[in-house]
């Protein structure tokens, strides 16, 4: 049966395009049949919306080790039982995490991109508030998944040091690494407009994401320094 031999699954507004671009300069990384980098259906799988045939056929066993990154599937509480049941036994499952604080600002300004009058308050800021709950996402795929099966990645380390983050998937995949090419451009963001939080929207925030960063500290061992968002 075909599979993805390797699945992104968050987070959203934290440099997942720009990764997979990198990750994908391999030339035996690619993406499902499709092309696609986000195919938001391993969720819809699990929701009974789409047979499984209809996301497994993406991911032919070929030459290719084939994947897609969708950063919902992180917060979506359906999508790790149906990840265990659906991917190869060696498939890595990947995350890369970025202040929990700047994610939620980044989203909202893409929320804000994409509204149609009147604003859809306020949903997107309960949402996004929710998305910055790493540390319950994490735990959550890992009692399905297993612990071993996730590289959980911190967005600020590894945009200082894209080369041996992208090595180590590669290595991961049995694949010999090779030298990346325009790592520096910034990552695409489709997010054009403004957006101003309400008064202390994000002092609530961080006092309300500080045991989640503890516990990424304590439980997973991340290094964190690069975040203003702290215990």
């Amino acid at each position: 049966m075909t599979a993805p031999a390797w699945l992104g699954i968050g987070a959203q507004r934290s440099g997942t395009t720009w990764f997979t671009d990198l990750l994908s300069q391999h030339p035996q990384v690619g993406l499902g049949v499709n092309g696609k980098k986000e195919q938001h259906l391993l969720h819809k799988v699990g929701d009974g919306v789409e047979p499984a045939s209809a996301y497994l056929d993406l991911f032919p066993a070929d030459d290719v080790r084939r994947g897609e990154w969708t950063p919902q599937y992180l917060r979506h509480a359906s999508a790790p039982a149906t990840a265990a049941r659906l991917l190869g036994p060696d498939a890595p499952v990947l995350v890369l995490l970025r202040d929990p604080v700047d994610r939620f600002v980044s989203a909202m300004r893409l929320a804000a991109t994409r509204a149609k009058s009147p604003w859809p308050y306020p949903v997107p800021i309960t949402v996004q508030t929710f998305s910055g709950f790493y540390a319950d996402q994490l735990a959550m795929w890992a009692h399905h998944v297993g612990r071993s099966r996730l590289r959980v990645m911190v967005y600020e380390t590894v945009r200082a040091d894209p080369q041996s983050a992208v090595d180590a998937v590669w290595t991961e995949l049995g694949l010999s690494p090779v030298r990346l090419q325009d790592v520096d451009r910034p990552s695409r963001s489709s997010s054009q407009a403004s957006w101003t939080p309400p008064d202390g929207l994000l002092e609530s925030l961080e006092v309300a994401y500080r045991p989640q960063v503890a516990r990424l500290m304590d439980d997973w061992g991340l290094d964190l320094a690069a975040w203003s968002t702290r215990p």
